[in-house]
């Protein structure tokens, strides 16, 4: 297939990349230059962009109302249903979840896909396209698929936070919170990523990100709030 990705980035790259390798031909879009025609666009540019590009995507020569929209981005719920109805168009939602340093590795060895299916059809073929990676696919509703991303990267920030607190316990009584945890984890109903990722504030483009945007979404929430106020305060403390 003709696969477009727009926002060459590193989700971007590692996607377009990713794709390369079984064989479909990859055109990198930039985010100032002209959208051309490709069976499937997909999105990979901050979330403040999205709505732009797909005005841009809408309001191309080359669209013809048949390709695929596919947005990657983190949005908040609600986010892709309001783009279809704003501009008369369908998008699917297929979020990401690739570490910066190792993008192009976790997509090619992902354990999961999601799709926030537009409609059937489109669904059917994004599945078809993931299809060679020999993971389970699941299909969903783009906001269930919006709120997949943002779900899991707060649980992951809280997991880190929770650690960051072992660990300044640990420190009063002289223990290594990393060899706690590599214990503490051997426990199946505890995970291992942040008994082995703490001892600094977490940090990078999404976690951060995509925490202040579920607090956005529940302002009540006293156990994310305190997931953030942990991580400020290593930061600055």
């Amino acid at each position: 297939m003709f696969i477009q990705i727009i926002g060459p980035g590193v989700v971007g790259k590692a996607t377009g990349e990713g794709f390369k390798r079984y064989g479909h031909i990859i055109d990198y879009v930039d985010k100032g230059e002209e959208i051309r025609g490709a069976d499937i666009h997909f999105i990979c540019t901050p979330e403040n962009e999205v709505e732009d590009v797909v005005a841009r995507i809408k309001s191309s020569k080359w669209f013809v109302g048949e390709e695929i929209i596919v947005v990657r981005s983190s949005t908040k719920p609600g986010t892709i249903n309001s783009l279809m109805w704003k501009y008369d168009i369908h998008i699917c939602h297929n979020p990401e979840f690739l570490r910066e340093s190792v993008a192009e590795f976790e997509f090619l060895n992902m354990d999961r896909v999601i799709i926030g299916c537009c409609c059937k059809k489109h669904g059917d073929i994004l599945e078809e396209l993931y299809k060679p990676f020999q993971v389970p696919i699941i299909r969903t509703t783009p906001t269930m698929s919006e709120m997949i991303k943002l779900t899991t990267n707060a649980y992951l920030s809280t997991t880190i936070s929770f650690w960051n607190e072992i660990n300044q316990i640990c420190k009063k009584f002289g223990l290594n919170s990393h060899e706690l945890g590599s214990i503490v984890s051997l426990d199946p109903r505890i995970p291992a990523y942040g008994a082995k990722m703490h001892g600094k504030p977490f940090g990078g483009k999404c976690l951060p990100k995509d925490l202040d945007q579920m607090l956005e979404l529940y302002e009540d929430s006293i156990l994310l709030k305190a997931v953030k106020e942990v991580n400020e305060g290593l930061k600055y403390g």
